[in-house]
């Protein structure tokens, strides 16, 4: 290799154009994209992140960090209390070692939000490197390389540490891009993992970002833009809250996100978040039979579109067009079911429009076919509501994880309609999933009237691995993120 040439941080193989700016390869910046496990330790844990931590190349650990976050070298540097664009990029050049010293280190970890749990391929020279029961192991390896017992127990710690840091003095793009990239991932993520293994790291998110809304100083604009993200990422948490089963921390959550959306005016957001906030109201009018939260829905769902008036977005009507419908199904209304089912699929038949927001990816006919079959359910149909299902399934395009919630309802609603066998089957095909590779509460408790008459009629297997999934998905008072969230956040 030439002295003038330069090679990609992550791989340390790959000779980079001198065209391309950037310090990694193309196939290192998407692989650095792409997270390693199906739950990760936290939004950056990808392969070569992985590989970087156990050679301790802090070097390519910045680089791959910053490949990830789509954060620019300056930016990065205003991120990192007492850093700057030199300091970066002097480190990705192997100039400057500072993060080799153990404390810093750490800051540089909190700062980026990533649990210390996640240094561990760095403290046991693995890229795979865990933590499973007893650590004795781990601490007389980690012993013989210099590093006591109390660091490591540091180094390892609460998830909850970097949540409860200061915030930063002055928030600047810099900060707000790396929420944004940071809400991103976590979307991207959603259609796999479920919520129950994402909310964690969504509340982490909010809480900082909420703080340093609080707390930092920043201009006009700069306070806009943290504004609008911190109320995404409230409505975020929400949603995973929801689809975790945590109904009581979603219900919060969507009260805090439908605050900071009025305050920064934000239409289309505002839309949003009254429509899940709809979404949820008529999940607790079935679980709880009561009409009352059905009626709160319409008004939710009054409040989304008053919002969205001036907003040309297809996909955004649909969707409040679609849960007005299911909480008139609530309701009994089926003459106004109907119409509000009609009136999406009409406003979808307009086709995508360039101010779609990226989180409507969803919104499709098979969706609207999904709520159309729950309504005809609610309305004293399951026979219609099967058939319907069956239709939707045949939607291959949609996440892993609607796809489950899909087939537990179509199971739902085969035990109302009288085949416990179909119902049963299908549920055999969700639950080896459902607390492994899938954190949704929300797909098992549709699971739970086939529990209960597959319970009555003996069909064991079904109900060893359904019980099995609801200890898998649940979690104990201490690792409960609502009383983090709660410990960490203060009343707006």
């Amino acid at each position: 290799m030439r002295a003038d040439e330069r090679v990609c941080l992550a791989c340390r193989v790959t000779v980079l154009s001198q065209y391309n700016p950037d310090p990694l390869c193309s196939a290192c910046e998407r692989a650095s994209r792409d997270l390693a496990g199906i739950v990760p330790t936290w939004l950056w844990d990808s392969e070569p992140m992985r590989a970087a931590l156990a050679r301790v190349d802090i070097a390519a650990v910045v680089a791959i960090f910053r490949a990830a976050a789509g954060l620019s070298q300056m930016e990065l540097g205003n991120l990192v209390e007492g850093g700057s664009q030199s300091l970066v990029s002097l480190t990705e050049r192997g100039l400057r070692d500072t993060l080799y010293d153990i404390r810093k280190l750490l800051a540089f970890a909190d700062t980026i939000g990533m649990p210390r749990v996640a240094l561990l391929p760095l403290i046991l020279g693995q890229p795979d490197g865990i933590l499973e029961g007893d650590s004795t192991v781990a601490l007389r390896g980690v012993e013989a390389m210099g590093m006591n017992r109390r660091t490591f127990t540091a180094l390892t710690g609460g998830l909850t540490a970097w949540a409860l840091l200061p915030a930063p003095a002055r928030v600047d793009r810099g900060h707000v891009r790396y929420l944004q990239a940071a809400l991103t991932r976590l979307r991207t993520r959603d259609g796999t993992v479920g919520g129950g293994g994402l909310l964690p790291q969504a509340l982490r998110h909010f809480t900082h970002a909420r703080t340093m809304l609080d707390e930092s100083d920043y201009t006009a604009a700069i306070g806009r833009e943290l504004l609008v993200v911190t109320a995404d990422l409230g409505n975020q948490s929400a949603w995973f809250a929801y689809d975790a089963d945590n109904q009581q921390l979603a219900r919060r959550l969507y009260g805090e996100a439908a605050l900071l959306a009025d305050s920064a005016g934000d239409s289309a957001q505002r839309a949003h978040v009254y429509a899940n906030m709809a979404q949820q109201s008529i999940y607790l009018a079935k679980q709880n039979g009561r009409q009352g939260f059905a009626r709160e829905a319409l008004r939710l769902t009054d409040r989304a579109a008053e919002a969205a008036r001036h907003e040309p977005s297809p996909a955004l009507h649909a969707l409040i067009s679609m849960r007005q419908a299911l909480a008139q199904a609530r309701l009994g209304d089926e003459v106004a079911f109907r119409s509000d089912i009609t009136t999406a699929r009409r406003e979808l038949d307009r086709g995508p429009h360039e101010t779609d927001p990226t989180w409507a990816h969803f919104v499709c006919h098979s969706e609207i076919t999904s709520y159309e079959a729950t309504g005809r359910a609610a309305l004293g149909s399951p026979a219609q509501a099967v058939k319907l299902y069956h239709a939707v399934l045949d939607d291959t395009a949609r996440s892993s994880r609607d796809r489950a919630h899909q087939r537990a309802s179509l199971a739902e609603f085969l035990v109302q309609a009288g085949d416990l066998d179909q119902a049963v089957s299908h549920g055999l095909m969700i639950l080896p999933d459902l607390g492994t590779t899938l954190t949704s509460g929300r797909v098992l408790q549709r699971l739970r009237p086939v529990r209960e008459a597959a319970g009555a009629a003996g069909a064991a297997e079904f109900c060893d691995q359904f019980d099995a999934a609801a200890r898998a998905l649940s979690r104990p008072e201490e690792e409960c993120p609502e009383r983090r969230w709660r410990s960490a956040v203060a009343p707006l």
